[in-house]
């Protein structure tokens, strides 16, 4: 059997996934700013908004702003929802979903709980027309069984086509041909290339790079002395809309995520050694959540959140995959030395997760998911 023409990968991604979860079960509410928030109990609007919907994001509210700048912009908005996280609905929400895409797919690679990457070249025989047809029924397919909204790109790889699913949202279907990718890419902004943060974009900036195109037409060895040959390769690469990494078959049960928790401090702490005990507690937590599950990791990481709710991540691979808390706790506190050490620091969350798991009892597992901050 001939190879089809040409790579079609689509990026299925649900709209403002947690708050539209709650439109469903209460359709009632669909009309009204509706925000879905991550409480830290210290007071009543301490926290953040972790997904809003599209009647909030009118008021200027988005994902990532604190609870109490929220309630400001929505001062007068009286029918406003603020409501708590319901993981394990969500979950629940998201398996249906996913299960749905699934059988459309020639290779599935779960992503998150709201997103994921199907490989389609042999369904619609590398024809984009077909692929086409074939997103529109996912996206029928999705909403008949749950009732969610998605927004679909469709593309020749995985890094256009979670541009394009980006591009059109809500509700949104975006088809980039082979032959218009890079007219396509060329016109967008550098943020818009998936991996490029507000540090990366900053500094092109400096150096007269703002959109894809300026990037595409940069001199590669410059970039390489600006961010390292890796980082360089990749984002020059990306601006002229090539990206190989294939579509990874995620095996039945497994998720590409991470078992973790992160906890508001009691107070903001400016050292490693403020942390040290809610750091202890927060391992012996994960370590007993990877203990019920049957796993063991190869990758330990922290997560700060600091006073101005930037996130500083710093992770670490084991020599072997490990399910040893003094290995766990250790590994955890060298990293938080070493971020804490670097500069001066104000953190208001702290938080541990273990991931690259590794079935420990012989079994298949499901993993436990939960991240604060998703459903864009």
């Amino acid at each position: 059997m001939l190879a089809p023409p040409h790579r079609v990968v689509m990026h299925i991604d649900f709209d403002y996934f947690f708050a539209q979860c709650e439109e469903v079960r209460r359709p009632e509410i669909r009309q009204r700013p509706v925000l879905v928030c991550v409480f830290s109990g210290r007071t009543e609007d301490s926290g953040v908004v972790s997904t809003a919907n599209y009647v909030a994001r009118k008021y200027g509210v988005k994902s990532g702003i604190p609870i109490r700048v929220a309630k400001a912009k929505l001062a007068g908005v009286d029918d406003a929802l603020f409501l708590p996280l319901d993981a394990s609905y969500y979950r629940q929400v998201s398996e249906n979903a996913m299960s749905a895409i699934k059988e459309h797919a020639d290779v599935f690679e779960h992503v998150g709980i709201d997103e994921c990457f199907i490989d389609v070249s042999g369904r619609a025989n590398g024809r984009f027309d077909a692929a086409e047809a074939l997103a529109r029924t996912v996206k029928q397919r999705v909403q008949e069984r749950t009732k969610l909204t998605c927004s679909v790109g469709v593309a020749p790889n995985k890094m256009l086509a979670k541009i394009a699913s980006d591009y059109n949202k809500p509700d949104g279907l975006t088809v980039v041909r082979p032959e218009n990718a890079l007219q396509f890419v060329s016109a967008l902004d550098v943020d818009k290339i998936p991996g490029i943060g507000p540090k990366t974009r900053d500094r092109l900036a400096e150096l007269g790079v703002k959109t894809a195109g300026d990037l595409a037409s940069f001199d590669l060895f410059r970039l390489i002395k600006e961010f390292g040959k890796k980082t360089a390769t990749y984002i020059h690469n990306a601006a002229k809309g090539i990206d190989d990494e294939p579509v990874m078959e995620s095996a039945e049960g497994e998720r590409r995520q991470q078992i973790m928790r992160i906890v508001t401090l009691k107070k903001d702490a400016q050292s490693a050694e403020e942390m040290y005990a809610d750091l202890e507690e927060i391992c012996r937590d994960v370590y007993e959540s990877a203990t019920e599950k049957k796993v063991a990791f190869g990758s330990v990481g922290i997560i700060l959140v600091l006073d101005d709710l930037e996130n500083v991540t710093r992770s670490r691979g084991l020599k072997a995959h490990a399910s040893s808390f003094e290995l766990l706790h250790s590994t955890a506190r060298s990293l938080l030395d070493e971020a804490m050490g670097e500069k001066k620091r104000s953190v208001r969350r702290l938080g541990v997760r273990i991931s690259d798991f590794q079935d420990s009892s012989g079994q298949n597992t499901l993993f436990d998911y939960f991240t604060a901050r998703q459903g864009e």
